[in-house]
């Protein structure tokens, strides 16, 4: 196999992959890069009158797109493969991936749930899952998939009925207490997570209209790297305490979760900066840290 070094041109990326088994075409890799999966190579402009010489990836680029065929070979679809660029921006740096690269693959893992009613739907049922509780009614969940799903498809989003629906399942039979599942340090309950819904819905809206500024990303991941340091740090000592009937509930940080979740923490952390951009200048005082995952 060919060792990967240096910039290359879109056949040179062809043939890289060739190298390590793998056969694509030029339009894949064209395709990719208009998703974010890729960036847009630099230009090389040969001289006044005499055109351009064929564009350069990165050398850097040359390995992501080994990585993505990787995982596309394992049955990967284009919503998960794009959150590996931005999982790599968010935990190694604008060294490796650009912002604009970013801002490209989070509009494809995003899409936009008001062009699709079923997709609108499985949003709804990845947070149903969330707030189900064995003592809820089918009528119950029911209500709270509709209300969900409506807020994903039209992106309007009424919190309080939201939030209505929400107890219902969370806290059937409970009447004026509210549940509490997991430590009190860092608890799951309905306020919690109708906060952190009603500020995805916010960011996908935001997102979806491109008013998101450079500023409000690297904000939103300076946010997310801090609070999500501390995790880490408390994780075994959250986990060691966890209730029974909600295993798995504070999960240990590995690379590979990390990057799975990158979209879905990155979008939440721009929804929180919109709610609350008064904790952008708190946040700002702290360094940024780095995230020691475990192995």
């Amino acid at each position: 196999m060919s060792s990967i070094n240096g910039p290359a041109t879109i056949d040179q990326l062809v043939q890289d992959t060739a190298d390590h088994g793998h056969t694509i075409t030029t339009r894949l890799i064209r395709d990719w890069t208009e998703k974010g999966l890729l960036d847009y190579p630099q230009r090389r402009p040969a001289g006044k009158g005499h055109g351009s010489r064929p564009a350069l990836y990165d050398e850097k680029q040359r390995h992501l797109l080994q990585t993505l065929l990787h995982h596309r070979k394992q049955g990967v679809g284009i919503r998960a493969l794009a959150q590996i660029p931005v999982g790599i921006w968010i935990y190694w740096g604008d060294e490796f991936i650009r912002l604009r690269q970013v801002r490209s693959a989070m509009a494809t893992w995003a899409g936009d749930p008001r062009a699709s009613l079923r997709h609108a739907r499985q949003i709804a049922r990845e947070i149903l899952q969330q707030f189900d509780h064995p003592a809820a009614t089918p009528a119950a969940r029911k209500a709270l998939l509709d209300t969900f799903t409506d807020a994903a498809y039209t992106g309007r989003v009424d919190l309080t009925a939201l939030e209505s629906a929400a107890r219902t399942v969370f806290e059937p039979g409970f009447g004026t207490l509210h549940r509490v599942v997991g430590h009190l340090g860092a608890p799951l309950t309905v306020d919690s997570q109708i906060g952190v819904i009603g500020a995805r819905l916010r960011a996908i809206a935001k997102l979806t209209a491109h008013e998101f500024s450079d500023g409000d990303f690297n904000n939103a991941r300076h946010a997310h790297l801090l609070g999500y340091a501390q995790y880490v740090r408390d994780q075994p000592f959250l986990a060691a305490q966890e209730s029974a009937d909600h295993p798995g509930l504070y999960e240990p940080v590995t690379p590979e979760s990390a990057l799975n979740q990158s979209c879905d923490h990155l979008l939440t952390a721009l929804g929180l900066g919109t709610i609350y951009p008064e904790r952008t200048t708190d946040f700002a005082r702290f360094p940024t840290p780095q995230i020691a995952f475990r192995m």
